[in-house]
């Protein structure tokens, strides 16, 4: 009797301590708490108009330089073209941008990446390094005479209309050479032919 009524103490003490334990470890979350975890971002990524981000480094030749360099080492060019023509990625040398061309948007590009192929940068390089390149990527759109040989690679604009080049009228292209056309010749007695007849 003695050993069931120690069993039994030790087997409510056990039950209790366990419950205790479980309160402690395990908070109590009412439904309210549940739904103000529902309103709390994420991320910095909001749905709609993105802010305003300036670019520490928008007018500083030496990040332009960086982030040329910077362009280059990440192989930026294998999927956008040197100079950013495009290629298998999208070009960056117009004005047509996907993910919006505010510095802020093209920081978190380069950062996060995007859906189909660009990679997110944003654990391989420090923030200074991806402002560099915001900087050089909105150069690649923004027409600068100083630096428009490297960033265009010296492409020339296509003729617009009234200044399309047309060969001159009385300049006709070389005639093709003249061969004679071969002339079958019978199949040989004792050999099969080889046109197919029976």
């Amino acid at each position: 009797m003695k050993k069931t009524l120690i069993a039994i103490l030790l087997a409510a003490t056990a039950a209790l301590c366990a419950r205790a334990f479980a309160q402690a470890a395990v908070p109590r979350v009412d439904v309210n708490g549940a739904q103000q975890l529902q309103r709390v971002p994420v991320s910095g990524l909001h749905i709609g108009p993105a802010t305003h981000v300036q670019n520490p480094y928008a007018n500083d030749p030496n990040a332009l330089i960086e982030g040329k360099r910077l362009f280059q080492s990440l192989n930026c060019a294998g999927c956008h073209a040197p100079g950013g023509g495009g290629g298998m990625g999208p070009a960056l040398s117009d004005n047509v941008w996907i993910y919006g061309s505010d510095p802020g948007q093209i920081y978190l590009t380069i950062q996060q990446g995007r859906p189909n192929g660009m990679p997110a940068w944003g654990n391989a390089l420090p923030p200074q390094a991806i402002w560099a390149l915001v900087t050089y990527v909105k150069s690649l759109s923004n027409p600068s005479p100083e630096f428009e040989p490297q960033t265009k690679l010296g492409a020339t604009p296509a003729p617009g209309p009234g200044n399309t080049p047309h060969p001159p009228a009385n300049k006709q292209p070389p005639p093709l050479p003249k061969h004679p056309r071969p002339v079958p010749q019978p199949p040989k007695p004792g050999r099969p032919s080889t046109t197919g007849g029976r």
